[in-house]
């Protein structure tokens, strides 16, 4: 069920803010049997991309009764949540034209089907062209603007379902659509996200499993230059949850014992 404001409708004004402005955040969350999966982990990522982008009045508990009311008719699903700023009467940047009120978009879609061989033996990648800006003050959030991305799946292919995104230093900062991680002997190594990309909720997940199962797991600075530095690395996302990787360009990964334990473990949370 698609709702805006909590009515019924696929339809927003021409005037809102997240249309006109990409003047919103947003959170992806897979749902399964009627549970959205790391909800918790989702609203306080939300929350904080108000806050950053000071979109004011949220009300969280309004926002529960609208996921609740928009999963009456799903069990299996992906829902997706936007606050915009609202809807204004005239255009402009300024905030303070802004409604006191911010919109409240949720809709809901299948779950997308990938070949079972990506999650089960893994992927190719390499890394894309087009790199990702800088911007101290909004890094990690989850804000609308997401044109690097889309500009950046021009380049996905089926033999490369997810390509690596570095910043103008070269350094690796995520996947086009999720974070990624490095394996060498049994520490885990993830980019520090501190001027670009995105925090994903699957990463503080898995780091937390991770630190529960008694893995090391270090943020650092990762070099494009540094890839056969390492034992292993995957993707993960809140939707795909974990892919391996089997290669990035022309250099190969082995299977990894500490990967395939973790994909169990965040499998068997995820599904139980």
């Amino acid at each position: 069920m698609n709702l805006v404001n909590g009515k019924v409708s696929s339809s927003i004004s021409i005037f809102d803010r997240g249309f006109l402005y990409g003047d919103s955040v947003f959170e992806t969350i897979l749902v399964l049997n009627k549970n959205p999966k790391n909800i918790e982990l989702h609203l306080s990522r939300l929350k904080k991309g108000c806050n950053c982008l000071k979109i004011k009045n949220l009300d969280l508990k309004l926002l529960q009764r609208n996921i609740n009311k928009a999963l009456s008719d799903e069990k299996d699903c992906v829902l997706s949540i936007n606050i915009t700023r609202g809807t204004v009467k005239n255009r402009g940047y300024n905030i303070n034209l802004a409604p006191k009120k911010p919109n409240i978009i949720l809709t809901t879609g299948l779950i997308p089907k990938y070949p079972k061989e990506y999650a089960n033996s893994g992927i190719k990648t390499k890394f894309s062209s087009f790199k990702i800006i800088n911007d101290n003050d909004l890094s990690k959030v989850k804000h609308s603007n997401r044109i690097n991305q889309v500009i950046a799946t021009k380049e996905i292919s089926k033999n490369f379902p997810e390509l690596i995104m570095c910043d103008q230093k070269n350094n690796i900062i995520e996947g086009i659509s999720s974070n990624i991680f490095f394996v060498k002997n049994k520490v885990f190594y993830t980019p520090k996200i501190s001027q670009s990309g995105v925090e994903g909720v699957m990463k503080s997940f898995i780091i937390k499993n991770l630190k529960k199962n008694k893995y090391k797991i270090i943020e650092k600075t990762i070099n494009r230059k540094e890839i056969k530095n390492y034992d292993a690395a995957f993707f993960c996302n809140s939707v795909r949850l974990i892919w391996n990787i089997k290669s990035i360009t022309n250099f190969r990964y082995k299977k990894n014992i500490h990967i395939n334990k973790l994909t169990k473990i965040i499998n068997d949370e995820i599904f139980k």
